[in-house]
């Protein structure tokens, strides 16, 4: 009996979001497809229209297994708001699910290239940002009642310029360089807590 076609077509958006997330969009060729997804381009093509839709695809499913995943780990399950944002940024300087290497975020990889102003991966990348943008301001305002940070701050203009610092940090770790704690430490001494020490 075949498999589901259901658990087919997951495998198929893990196993090329991994492919996308590695290589990166631009480099990613329909050879290196079929390569990985074990695959010739007829069949790849027939499931998703276009590379740009594979794309998307992987990036929605980026954002609802990785992204998802960082924002309850990180933030909703810490008792210190600050600490949990702080986490968050330090966390990007690890592998991720055990991997050799560092590979930065496929949102802000993505987001890089041609193929990030595609309509319909351009949507798919800003729904990310949305996401991590909606969790930051939760969590600043946690921060604001815990007396952690400035309560006159606006949370909305504070979370902007989070996700600005970290775009620039996963541009760095995507580039190869992940000496970066004592930059992270100083964002979060400037942002008016303490600060965090391992």
């Amino acid at each position: 009996m075949g498999r589901p076609a259901k658990f087919e077509q997951d495998e198929l958006l893990k196993r090329a979001t991994r492919l996308f997330w590695s290589k990166g969009s631009d480099a990613l060729s329909t050879r290196d497809l079929e390569e990985g997804l074990d695959l010739r381009a007829p069949a790849i093509y027939r499931r998703f229209p276009s590379k740009n839709d594979l794309l998307a695809r992987c990036i929605d499913y980026y954002v609802d297994n990785v992204i998802v995943f960082r924002v309850r780990r990180y933030l909703e399950a810490a008792d210190d708001p600050l600490k949990g944002l702080h986490d968050f940024f330090t966390s990007t300087l690890q592998p991720y699910d055990c991997k050799p290497r560092v590979r930065g975020c496929l949102l802000a990889s993505t987001a890089a290239h041609a193929n990030g102003q595609v309509p319909e991966v351009r949507a798919a990348i800003f729904r990310g940002w949305r996401l991590i943008d909606t969790a930051f301001q939760q969590q600043i305002l946690r921060a604001q009642r815990a007396g952690q940070i400035d309560p006159d701050l606006d949370p909305g203009a504070l979370s902007q310029a989070l996700i600005m610092s970290l775009e620039g940090l996963l541009t760095i770790i995507r580039a190869g360089d992940t000496d970066l704690r004592p930059g992270i430490d100083m964002i979060f001494r400037l942002l008016g807590g303490r600060l965090m020490t391992p």
